[in-house]
């Protein structure tokens, strides 16, 4: 059994509502193979609200913590009332104490964004993101409602309301859409005067057919994401913040390595998700490795949070950046990639004893922007920094070579373990 240690959780991702007013295709909450959604309730109690807040409170006192943050999601978190966010934010205050700084972010589609909704949002110091894949044309190949019909029109009018009505600009979130034109997404994104976007590889696990399966090339995405790369960083003047970039470069350089994201870095994740009903859960994309995959009985109303630490899964997400197969931990950027996306290592073979299904991408994007980043380094320091340009030809054939010498890691048979464990909780 790995030792865990003590493990905590600083963020909460706030199921407030569990439909979507929209059927993108790619979705992992909807469309991929998870259906536990149709025996939630549409929206969280007040109940369940005031459960979450108490119990976050002890977690923060228990683990001297300082700052808390909560992320409203769905579905579509603005298909729930107002009230029930004033009810949240308002009893957040009075319940946690003065010392806790609290922070909250909402994640939406857009397309119900009225001046309404960004006047709440200024009251209660809600931070927001939107969901937009490029342009009309581009957008509406998969974010569609449930007649089919496109969001893209209702998005941008909801984005425009936002960009009037609020004091900070919201944070953009693109889905990769390799058949399209990388340089066309990002003019768009920066003509509607974006501060902030965040790139995402599509849901997927060695089981399901990547949305790239009729392509030659081995790194679609990484190949799509090197174009608008080598364009943004050596533009002028204002443009927009690219967290997938940004993120990469400041491992690369040593810092934050102890922070990155889900996606990156060698940091916990200290991340847990509270459904509509209560449950505790691990981080909700895992809903792709199979129906009921990320239900470990644990429910806000009964369980403390530290309980669902318990539960194998939930802390393999916490240490899903610590935890590697044996090629991830003979790779060269393993501590900037942190083995990528847990829910996109798992297979039925191997449970999460794999390589994600975007490795060769991750690698082929991160030593290209290793390599641009070091070029822009005077020699001088270079040499006295002892740093080493490695091409992905190079990291690959490094690879292979510890492959062939080393033993699998001491946590294998507990990666392994979480083989076929789709039914197990339902």
């Amino acid at each position: 059994m790995v030792n865990t240690g003590k493990l905590i959780c600083k963020h909460l991702v706030i199921k407030i509502a569990s439909r979507c007013n929209l059927n993108c295709s790619y979705c992992y909450m909807y469309n991929m193979g998870d259906s536990t959604y149709k025996n939630q309730p549409k929206f969280m109690s007040k109940e369940v609200i005031l459960s979450t807040i108490k119990e976050v409170k002890n977690h923060c006192i228990e683990n001297d913590l300082d700052e808390f943050t909560f992320v409203f999601h769905g579905g579509e978190p603005l298909l729930a009332s107002p009230k029930l966010y004033e009810f949240f934010v308002n009893n957040t205050k009075e319940i946690l104490p003065e010392g806790i700084k609290t922070n909250f972010k909402l994640q939406t589609n857009g397309m119900l964004i009225t001046k309404a909704w960004c006047e709440l949002f200024e009251k209660l110091n809600i931070g927001i993101g939107i969901s937009l894949d490029g342009d009309k044309n581009e957008n509406d190949k998969y974010r569609l409602d449930h007649k089919g019909n496109g969001s893209f029109d209702a998005i941008i009018k909801g984005y425009a309301t936002a960009n009037t009505y609020l004091n900070n600009k919201p944070g953009i979130v693109t889905f990769i859409n390799i058949g399209t034109n990388p340089l066309t997404t990002y003019n768009f994104l920066k003509s509607i005067e974006i501060g902030y976007v965040d790139f995402i590889l599509p849901d997927g696990t060695h089981n399901t057919p990547r949305w790239d399966s009729l392509l030659e090339s081995q790194t679609p995405y990484a190949d799509w994401l090197i174009k608008i790369f080598d364009l943004w960083f050596l533009e002028k003047g204002q443009k927009p913040k690219i967290r997938f970039f940004e993120t990469i470069m400041m491992l690369i350089l040593g810092r934050g390595t102890d922070e990155g994201n889900d996606a990156l870095g060698v940091g916990s994740h200290q991340v847990l998700v509270i459904e509509t009903d209560g449950g505790i859960e691990p981080i909700d994309s895992l809903k792709v490795c199979g129906n009921g995959f990320t239900k470990i009985n644990a429910n806000i109303l009964t369980s403390k949070i530290s309980d669902a630490f318990d539960k194998e899964l939930a802390q393999l997400c916490n240490l899903s950046h610590k935890l590697l197969c044996k090629q991830c931990m003979n790779c060269p950027v393993k501590n900037i990639c942190g083995g990528g996306y847990l829910a996109h290592r798992f297979s039925n073979k191997n449970g999460f004893n794999n390589p994600s299904i975007y490795c060769n991408d991750l690698l082929k994007l991160i030593t290209h922007i290793q390599n641009v980043v070091f070029g822009e380094i005077p020699t001088h320091l270079f040499e006295e920094l002892n740093l080493q340009l490695v091409r992905y030809e190079e990291a690959q054939l490094m690879i292979e070579q510890k492959n062939a010498i080393s033993g699998e890691p001491e946590w294998t048979d507990y990666l392994m373990g979480f083989r076929n464990k789709s039914h197990k909780y339902v």
